[in-house]
């Protein structure tokens, strides 16, 4: 309730601050409220009744050339399966227009990616990891940007203010609990301080070769998520300890996007070079990257006779698209992660459309379907029906959930 409290007061807070330095000149506001209610049908129970709503505001800077913009969400489940915040500040920044250069300062996603859902070189924002959403999605922080345009290219800077390490979702503990004895709940871990020295930087320089748009980037800061490792202690019998520490982590990327034809084309390859900790290298069971890995989506999409066709090869040096922590020993080299992610949809009319979304892993043959009809009950409101259905064998990465076939129906009203 305390956190309610306050995040009600500090979005008050903001509404008074804005209406009152933006008196002069109009105020654009879009957003969404939805609806919708999930349904296990395997478990043959109602999982979730949420209401969302995010709402958006926009206006021109009143000391200059620049723009201003604000945005918060929240909802409420009253099953209570899925975490969501009744009031949530979402990001709120400010930009300015200068003659060669654009800053935004406040708090913000910074999108680098040309891929679709997949980004290996939206390296700044913590992703947010879901089974039933082909999008990682990114949490706002507070940093600043700034860009300077010029003839050998476009170059960004971003420092990031305020580093927010991930949560570690619950499923992914109830997991590892389920394969390893003893294992019950991360270490909890201290936050690194924040000082100039954890603070974290990053570098675009971005260029149209050839009709192609190329981005080359880097990024040093911090992993989403701490690393794991499990240690053995001397004795009879031997203990096991599970250890955890955040760690550090150097990032160099790739990012194209053109068109051959009337096909579009585009690509991101990240290598990422994790910063070793001296006690995993001792340890008897890794579950974190100690050693420098690769990560490349190629991707392409075509529209045949109205029907849109995307397809996306993912390759996860790390082991897994969805789980941060694979089971591995010292000096095991992981299996890498193979993934084919598509999308097809086919618009009817104006008021009828289809879609169908799928990744499958093709290291083990599983795989996961997400078909969805959307009908436009007028301009501003979508009724949908989605399903999302998860095939393979249990040890398997989209066959290991309990819960493998669900129904989702929606509602969405947007202004």
């Amino acid at each position: 309730m305390q956190k309610i409290k306050i995040g009600i007061t500090g979005i008050c807070f903001l509404l008074f601050l804005w209406g009152n330095i933006c008196l002069a000149g109009e105020i654009e506001i879009t957003g969404n409220i939805s609806h919708n209610l999930v349904y296990l049908l395997k478990g043959e129970r109602l999982s979730q009744n949420t209401t969302q709503y995010q709402l958006s505001l926009k206006k021109d800077s009143p000391w200059g050339e620049g723009k201003m913009y604000l945005s918060f969400k929240g909802g409420y489940d009253s099953i209570g399966g899925k975490n969501i915040e009744p009031i949530e500040l979402d990001e709120v920044y400010g930009d300015i227009y200068l003659e060669n250069t654009d800053l935004r300062i406040g708090r913000q996603v910074v999108s680098w990616g040309t891929a679709d859902g997949i980004n290996p070189t939206n390296y700044i924002n913590p992703k947010e990891i879901s089974l039933v959403e082909s999008e990682l999605k990114g949490k706002p922080l507070a940093c600043l940007q700034a860009t300077h345009y010029s003839k050998i290219g476009d170059i960004s800077g971003v420092v990031v203010f305020d580093y927010q390490p991930q949560e570690i979702p619950e499923e992914l503990e109830t997991a590892l609990g389920q394969t390893i004895p003893g294992f019950e709940e991360f270490p909890e871990l201290p936050e690194p301080e924040k000082t100039l020295k954890n603070m974290e930087f990053a570098l675009k320089v971005e260029k149209i070769i050839a009709g192609w748009d190329v981005k080359l980037s880097y990024f040093y800061g911090w992993e989403d998520y701490p690393a794991l490792w499990i240690e053995l202690e001397p004795g009879f019998p031997p203990q096991f300890q599970f250890k955890s520490q955040y760690q550090r982590v150097n990032k160099i990327g790739l990012a194209t996007a053109g068109s051959f034809k009337k096909m579009g084309l585009w690509s991101e390859a990240a290598y990422i070079m994790p910063e070793e900790i001296e006690e995993m290298q001792q340890a008897n069971t890794l579950f974190s990257m100690n050693e420098p890995y690769l990560q490349v989506v190629l991707g392409a999409d075509y529209t045949f006779k109205g029907v849109y066709c995307e397809g996306q090869y993912i390759y996860y040096g790390n082991g897994s698209l969805i789980n941060p922590y694979l089971q591995h020993q010292p000096g095991e080299k992981i299996t890498a992660g193979n993934y084919f992610m598509t999308q097809l949809s086919y618009k009817i009319n104006q008021i009828h459309n289809l879609k169908l979304g799928g990744i499958a892993n093709l290291q083990d043959s599983s795989y996961t379907l997400m078909p969805q009809y959307t009908c436009a009950l007028n301009e501003v409101t979508d009724l949908s029906l989605r399903v999302v259905l998860f095939y393979g064998e249990e040890e398997t990465e989209f066959g290991m959930w309990e819960d493998k076939e669900l129904i989702d129906i929606g509602i969405k009203v947007s202004f």
